[in-house]
Order: structure tokens, then sequence, then C-alpha cells
């Protein structure tokens, strides 16, 4: 059987969102370019002005409006894409909250950035962290062939009609955004045969003029709540199925919910997202070379948020450190909270340790995580 010979380029992660975005060709595409994610709009735009992308790219003038315009175009029947990051997202959150409870399937990369004041043009979490109950699937990569790769799933996953909900794919600001690394593309015809077209479960049409109601009443309204929540339950099982069919396909395997990398019977777990993953695999190597055996578990997907394959995971250590890069003010890191509540609803006893690092863009090396490791097992 003849092998797929693909292309394989040196991209930065926006170059990496963008290649993957022209493949699905997207109908509508409306950006508001916003540091650091503005070079996905500007390629994108570019594309469809050489004529190299069918899409209707619009113009607007706000992130408010982008997000307005997505809604706009699935409600129509039609795929949608947007992009941006750190203040851009906040002034969007009306509109997200409009798309991930009116059951909207599209997709968002969201270069994280941290968020003003102080201003900082830098990476951190905060600001897809406050987005996390805003009825969005949620993707964190490590790096940028994974962001080229998750931007194809998370279209496949959205439109499925057992989760029928939008997606943000999270990849880290000027570390991913504006750093090269090689990346390997599909074909167009592979692209095409994993994603079918979008079929959508409901449209708005000319043909079929219908009426609605904004009010709905607490019975009502109850129950649309009921089925996002369930929808966020099936969607694990089709982000593990995709992730799969992925990997079957074309080699690579992300993990699905998450991902494990070191010894099996490590006895030090650390628990993280995003390149401080990939910062923490190296440090990992270290510290079992040095006599502490330690493996790290990547969240990879944060909505849904994946309790029991953490715990059952984390239930192999004897101490888990997990490392955010936010923090929800007067508790704790995001991970650690929602991580320490799924041990509690498994019956998990492993040591948690909640620490957070890299705020504001601190750059965090693997000597530092290694450093950080060693104190907190100390005191444990």
């Amino acid at each position: 059987m003849a092998t797929t010979q693909r292309q394989i380029d040196l991209l930065t992660g926006n170059e990496a969102v963008s290649a993957a975005v022209k493949q699905i060709r997207p109908d509508v595409i409306a950006v508001y370019p916003i540091t650091p994610s503005t070079h996905i709009a500007e390629m994108l735009a570019q594309a469809v002005d050489a004529g190299e992308l069918d899409s209707e790219f619009v113009k607007v003038e706000s992130e408010h409006s982008a997000m307005a315009t997505c809604i706009g175009a699935v409600a129509a029947g039609g795929r949608a894409f947007t992009a941006t990051a750190s203040q851009g997202l906040l002034y969007m959150a009306e509109n997200i909250f409009w798309a991930g409870y009116g059951r909207l399937p599209m997709v968002a990369a969201v270069v994280n950035r941290a968020l003003a004041p102080g201003w900082s043009i830098w990476v951190d979490h905060q600001d897809t962290m406050a987005m996390r109950d805003a009825g969005w699937g949620q993707f964190y990569v490590k790096n940028n062939q994974e962001a080229y790769d998750t931007v194809i799933q998370a279209y496949k996953i959205a439109e499925d009609h057992n989760v029928y909900f939008p997606f943000m794919v999270a990849l880290d600001g000027f570390v991913l955004s504006h750093t090269a690394s090689p990346v390997e593309f599909l074909t167009q015809e592979e692209v095409e045969e994993f994603v079918p077209p979008f079929n959508p479960l409901f449209r708005l049409h000319p043909s079929e003029p219908m009426s609605f109601g904004a009010i709905s009443k607490p019975d009502e309204y109850i129950a649309m709540r009921e089925d996002l929540m369930k929808s966020m339950e099936r969607a694990k099982k089709v982000i593990q199925d995709v992730n799969i069919e992925f990997a079957k396909k074309f080699g690579r395997d992300w993990g699905g919910l998450i991902e494990v990398v070191g010894p099996e019977d490590a006895e030090i777990g650390i628990v993280t997202m995003s390149t401080l993953a990939e910062e923490a695999e190296v440090a990992a190597e270290q510290l079992t070379k040095e006599g502490m055996s330690t493996s790290v578990t990547r969240i990879r997907s944060f909505r849904p948020f994946p309790g029991e394959e953490l715990a059952k995971q984390i239930s192999k250590y004897d101490i888990a450190i997990v490392i955010d890069r936010a923090i929800s003010f007067g508790n704790a890191g995001q991970i650690y909270i929602e991580t320490n509540s799924a041990l509690r609803d498994y019956d998990v006893d492993t040591k948690l340790i909640g620490t957070v690092m890299g705020i504001g863009g601190q750059d965090i090396a693997y000597g530092d995580i290694i450093e950080r490791v060693k104190n907190l097992t100390k005191k444990a």
C-alpha cells in the first residue's frame, strides 16, 4: 500500500492554526485582530483575498461583533471560525455565552495572554479560565503540531450531533503563537474525509421562516441547561473516539482528554496543561534519573473536565503536584480546585499539592519545575 506523502513546514503556532482553518474551509470567518493572535486574522484575510480560500471574511469593528457574526453564520447553517486573545475574549464575553448556551458549534482559536491591569502581552491562562463556564469545550495544546491537529479535530467534535456546542483551542501566546517548529500537514483530501460537511441540527433560512421568543420559563431554562450538561458528558467519549480515529489514520495521538508521559509506576505526578507540560516532561525525566520517579499528566480537555480519568491516573501516585498558570482569586488555581474535587468524588487519597507558576508570562523552564517539585515534595 502506498504511503501518503505529506508536506512538513516550519510554522509558528498562529500559522499552524491558519493552515488548519484553510483546510477546514469555513463558510464565514470573522476576526478582529489583537496581539498575539493578529497573524491568524492576517493570514486568513490574505488567503481569501488571493482566492486560496472560498470563505466570507467579514471585517468587523470589534471582537463582540466577530462573535455575533459567527453566531449568525452557524444559526444559518454555516461553518464559522474566529480567533482572539485576552481583552478581546473579554469583549466577546456576552456573545461567548450566547454561542455556548445557544448550542452553536464553531471553533475559536484563543491565543492565551494575561489580562489587564497591569498591561501585559505575555501568556497566562486567566483569559480562557474566565470563560470556563460559558458552555464551550476547551482544548489546551502543548505544541504547534497539536494546535494544527486540534483545530481539525475540534470541528469534527463540535459538529457531532451528540455534542453540538462550540470549542476553544487555546495556545500559549508567543511561546507557541510566534515560535516556529516543524508541522506536518494532512492532505486536503484527508481533512475532507476526516471532517464531513457540516450537517446542522437546525438553521434559519428564508424558505423556512420561524419566529422565536427570547423569554424562557424556569422549567424550560433548566431543561436546556441539563441538556447542555448531558452533552458535555457525551462529548468526553466523542473526544476520545475522535483522537483514536485520528491516531489510527494519521499516526499522532494526543491522548484524547488527558495525556500521560513518563514511567507507569511513577511515585510523583505533575499535573498541568499547555506548554508547561512539555517543560514538565523534561523535568520529570531528569527527576526520574535522580531517583525521584516522576511522570506528567497533561490535561488536554479542560472542558469537558476529565474528572474520572484524572482521578484514575492520579490514584497511581503517592504525591501529585498541580501546576496552574492562572488563579481563582480567594481560592487557588483552577486546575487544582477541579482536580481536588475529582479526587474527592472518586475517593482517591493521593496527596495533592497545588502551585501557581508563569503568571503574566514569567518564563518557566524545566529547571524551575524541578526546583519547585523538590521543594514541595520535601514539605509534603
